[in-house]
């Protein structure tokens, strides 16, 4: 995960990402890139860039990454979900399927050429790191590999049996709703 200074998300948000992780998932390192001291194995971000441009410092890891943002609750296993043979898999956007979107993403193999090729001085089609992200890559989508197991709690949210992650992308921020899906 990443958590850059300044905004909404708090330590807070990656103790609870990294328990809901923890409790679903064996054998894996929890690490989060942040400006800030966190409650995990820290990666100092480097690049100051804005917001959620952060993001991109995650692409300095390489081989089997599974990337989750902080207004991310996990529910359940994720046993597959980070077993799968992930090329590069990231979600298609709630409302717009057609769009790729970074609140979940998962790779294997090194793709530090899209944090390299990024210019904070140019403008990218698309919206923010994930318009950049989808110039850089064709993404497999989770939507299309592991149905219903990535839901949002905002559109067309219907809890279901396979249902791992609950993706809050906006208002409300998942502390305001006392963590609750």
């Amino acid at each position: 995960c990443v958590l850059k200074s300044g905004g909404c998300y708090t330590p807070e948000y990656v103790q609870r990402l990294k328990d809901g992780v923890d409790r679903n998932l064996t054998g894996h390192n929890f690490v989060c890139f942040s400006d800030v001291d966190v409650p995990c194995d820290r990666i100092a971000l480097t690049k100051n860039w804005p917001g959620w441009w952060s993001k991109l410092e995650i692409f300095t890891l390489t081989g089997k990454t599974l990337y989750f943002d902080l207004d991310t609750v996990i529910t359940g296993d994720l046993r597959q979900i980070a077993e799968y043979p992930h090329e590069f898999t990231m979600l298609s956007d709630f409302y717009t399927p057609n769009k790729p979107a970074s609140g979940v993403m998962a790779w294997q193999g090194n793709y530090q050429h899209i944090m390299d090729d990024y210019d904070h001085n140019k403008t990218y089609p698309g919206h923010g790191d994930q318009g950049y992200i989808a110039t850089k890559i064709l993404p497999e989508r989770f939507q299309n590999v592991l149905r219903s197991q990535i839901t949002s709690r905002k559109a067309l949210h219907t809890r279901n049996d396979n249902e791992r992650v609950v993706c809050f992308h906006g208002e409300p921020r998942p502390h305001e709703v006392g963590w609750a899906v």
